[in-house]
This record gives C-alpha cells, structure tokens and sequence, in this order.
C-alpha cells in the first residue's frame, strides 16, 4: 500500500493505492472498498454504520448550498412538515442511486397519503 499526503489549499488530503477487492477503514466504522476498475472509472462500495449519511461530492454540495440560500431566505427554524420532510429525503435517495432524471423526483408538497415507493397506504390511513 501507498500512502502519502497531498497538501494544497490548506487542505490535507491522504492518497492511498488500493487494487480491485481491497478496502480502507475510515475511523474503525466507514469500510470504503475497491469493488471494479474498469475503463478509467473505479467501483466503491461502502460499508457505514446506521445513521449515517453518505452522498456523492456534487449532491452534497447542492444540499449545501440549498441550505444557505434556505437560512438567508429566513427558512430555518420554521416548523418542517413531516412529509415534505419525507418527501425531500427520498428524492435525495433517488437522485444517489443515478435516477437523475428529473421526472422521477417527486414534487416537494404534501403527497396523497400513499408511500410512492410501494403504494402501500400509510399505517394512519387504514
């Protein structure tokens, strides 16, 4: 293994060589693990304990920035409804998994009562 440190812009970044099946242990609970190398893309898979988030760089800088604009737009501390909440979250999800297609987001209102993901009632609909 190759490690070595890159520093640039006040930054320090830890460059490590890995070969396809081999994996890091970020802080004893993130495994990252080279799972393909194939036409000049790399293929990780992520093991991370519960609760927490991962994204890919570029999603969570637009969720960065949505948040600034939301507090200087004097959103933050307002009550969130739940669903919206919901809603917002598994767009998010979508867009990680490569749906990327702007159709497939759902709208950010309160939906009809029904999980879109299974079209099973919610529990306090029955």
């Amino acid at each position: 293994m190759l490690a070595q440190s890159l520093t640039e812009s006040h930054e320090t970044m830890l460059l490590i060589t890995r070969r396809s099946g081999e994996a890091i242990v970020i802080n004893g609970t993130i495994e990252v693990k080279v799972l393909e190398v194939k036409s000049g893309r790399v293929k990780l898979g992520f093991e991370y304990p519960p609760g927490s988030s991962v994204f890919r760089q570029e999603l969570f800088a637009k969720i960065q920035d949505e948040n600034k604009a939301a507090a200087r737009a004097g959103e933050v501390g307002k009550t969130t409804d739940p669903v919206i909440l919901e809603n917002v979250v598994r767009n998010l999800h979508s867009l990680g998994k490569g749906a990327g297609n702007p159709a497939d987001v759902q709208p950010l209102t309160k939906d009809t009562g029904h999980d879109t993901r299974d079209n099973k009632p919610k529990p306090n609909d029955r």
